[in-house]
């Protein structure tokens, strides 16, 4: 049995969503607020954030916290898609584009992101309206670089799926839940996530619903 605690909107947490989809791994899903205790697993130790994966399908259970761990932890022992290349290059060049996605795109999650969910989940009262245009202005700059990538390449890192087609997915499917992300200005990178937002691992994403808001009619549209 494999059962995953997250919180749905967390750009990490569904990164994991996504591989466990395209490894079309059965899992127990558990939808959690971040910083809320686990009562099935009352030993984690301090520190640890969501996602959290326990994995009892092999000889021992297995606990990884952390989207890095989960899909490390996932690409070592499920069957199904191959998320990291078999040639070492090829691997180097997504680590890369993977690492570059969670640090880049922290910015946006910092700031765009978390007013978001402050203003339209937890009901603010008042949004720090410095951190949203300095979150906009972030996330512009960083669609300006894939624009130019989805412009050479089929995926992100080469011509094959990878994580880091998953992370950078995962990350404007967060932000354009909220309506946030410039389609009309980046043709080429609306193209690809036109096909990821198509694949079957991606449904649970278009279909989730998060108390207090929803998303805007073209979130789950596949030809928008």
């Amino acid at each position: 049995m494999k059962r995953l605690w997250h919180w749905p909107l967390d750009p990490a947490a569904r990164t994991v969503r996504l591989a466990l989809g395209e490894k079309k791994a059965q899992v127990d899903m558990r939808a959690c607020r971040p910083g809320a205790p686990i009562a099935e697993l009352p030993d984690l130790p301090p520190g640890t954030e969501l996602p959290v994966l326990m994995d009892t399908t092999g000889e021992q259970k297995i606990v990884a916290s952390g989207s890095h761990a989960i899909l490390e932890h996932l690409e070592e022992g499920e069957t199904g898609e191959r998320l990291l290349p078999f040639l070492a290059k090829d691997r180097a060049e997504v680590r890369r584009l993977w690492q570059w996605s969670e640090n880049s795109f922290g910015e946006v999650n910092r700031t765009l992101l978390a007013e978001r969910e402050n203003q339209w989940v937890r009901r603010a009262k008042q949004s720090d309206t410095a951190r949203l245009r300095e979150g906009v202005h972030a996330l512009k700059s960083k669609i300006a670089f894939l624009e130019g990538l989805a412009g050479m390449r089929t995926y992100m890192a080469g011509r094959t799926l990878s994580l880091a087609d998953l992370s950078i997915a995962a990350h404007l499917s967060a932000y354009d839940y909220f309506g946030d992300v410039p389609w009309d200005l980046t043709p080429d990178l609306k193209e690809w996530y036109v096909r990821m937002k198509s694949r079957p691992s991606f449904r649970p994403l278009l279909a989730d619903k998060v108390e207090g808001t929803r998303p805007p009619s073209h979130y789950a549209d596949l030809d928008f």
